[in-house]
């Protein structure tokens, strides 16, 4: 029995340990605020906007700030699920990994709103704008990933 128990507080450490990770990961990919900020103040800054556009772009940046605030308290309901489910269960169980999808669903709503953002933003630019803006926004993807 003792052993049972042993590798079950184990089991649930290592659920735990997983999901902690997971959040970590999560958060470094979408690169919440810091990126979105990083972008739109790039554009903003380097693509000669005219007025007309920049007005655009700032609806465009709010809309896209709204969904993002939602999806971003999803995220942190999915992970206060997560906790709990680990917390009390103390094994893997179907409460758990409902938590942890629910968790993977927004976070891949996230990255997909992130991505619509950015063609959104860029439907907007003039051809010359657009080259410029996708130079940007690779450099902004690559951020962190490219460090060996």
């Amino acid at each position: 029995m003792m052993k049972t128990w042993r590798v079950l507080t184990l089991a649930a450490l290592a659920g735990f340990g997983a999901g902690l990770g997971g959040v970590f990961v999560g958060a470094a990919l979408t690169r919440s605020e810091t990126h979105r900020d990083t972008l739109d103040a790039a554009v903003h800054r380097e693509l000669d906007l005219t007025p007309e556009q920049d007005r655009r772009l700032e609806e465009i940046e709010a809309s896209y700030a709204t969904r993002k605030a939602a999806l971003d308290a999803e995220l942190r309901a999915a992970a206060r699920d997560i906790a709990a489910a680990v917390a009390e269960d103390h094994a893997q169980s179907d409460r758990l990994t409902g938590a942890i999808d629910r968790f993977h669903s927004a976070m891949s709503q996230t990255q997909h709103e992130a991505i619509a953002h950015v063609f959104e933003m860029r439907a907007v630019l003039d051809s010359d704008q657009q080259s410029r803006f996708d130079v940007i926004v690779r450099e902004e993807l690559l951020r962190g990933v490219d460090e060996d």
